[in-house]
């Protein structure tokens, strides 16, 4: 994925639109691409918890221990925030694919360092989510 690519679809995602930049292209710098086919697993359950996602295309489901699937996330999507910024470190959930997908990751040392209100966004949005699977 290419240079402009990557701030296009960040800057579309809720979660980064605000970010000035000197934010964005700190982000730019230190983002990774990944692509998966249909059945991969991203993450796993119980997995140490380093790196957040931003889906740039495709579809990802958000899997339960009894393989039920919670809910489904799609382009523009952030993944693996709840893990990175709990006390515990560990993923929460098994996130896996269910068609080619695309996503940008970061690892959470990386938005630490770029951006302390983009980290408080991250844990706004863990928040959330742990209560809407909650319920």
């Amino acid at each position: 994925m290419d240079a402009d690519a990557i701030k296009t679809v960040v800057k579309e995602s809720d979660l980064f639109r605000d970010l000035d930049e000197l934010e964005m292209e700190l982000l730019r710098v230190k983002a990774g691409s990944r692509q998966f086919v249909e059945g991969d697993a991203i993450y796993r359950k119980g997995e140490e918890a380093g790196a957040i996602g931003l889906i740039v295309s495709g579809k990802v489901n958000v899997v339960a221990e009894n393989g039920f699937v919670l809910r489904e996330l799609g382009a523009g999507e952030v993944i693996g925030e709840v893990g990175t910024v709990s006390h515990g470190g560990k993923r929460s959930v098994t996130l896996t694919v269910s068609e080619p997908t695309e996503l940008i990751e970061w690892q959470i040392e990386d938005i630490e360092a770029s951006s302390p209100e983009l980290l408080e966004r991250l844990k706004d949005l863990a928040w959330k989510r742990l209560k809407y699977y909650s319920e």
